[in-house]
């Protein structure tokens, strides 16, 4: 069940991927490239994340892991840098 719902978020990611490296290219800005690597490390977090878990991958895992802590942080610089876009 869990691969059903990790695969929701992939198609998202997929889709902000294409919209995103358009925004780049298109208006670069701070918050579309660090949008633009927030979206490629979930990508590369999750699939190595997943096939590392089928295969029984401890150090695969591991490194997942490390992948994963780069999009966490990634997306909470974003979110930061954004709260004075709403004020």
């Amino acid at each position: 069940m869990a691969t059903y719902i990790d695969s929701i978020t992939l198609i998202l990611a997929l889709v902000a991927l294409f919209y995103y490296s358009h925004r780049v290219v298109r208006f670069p800005n701070k918050y579309y490239k660090l949008s633009l690597l927030a979206i490629a490390a979930y990508l590369l977090a999750q699939s190595s994340w997943t096939t590392a878990w089928f295969l029984g991958d401890l150090w695969g895992r591991d490194l997942a892991n490390y992948v994963w802590f780069i999009f966490n942080t990634s997306v909470m610089v974003l979110l930061i840098l954004i709260r004075d876009k709403f004020k």
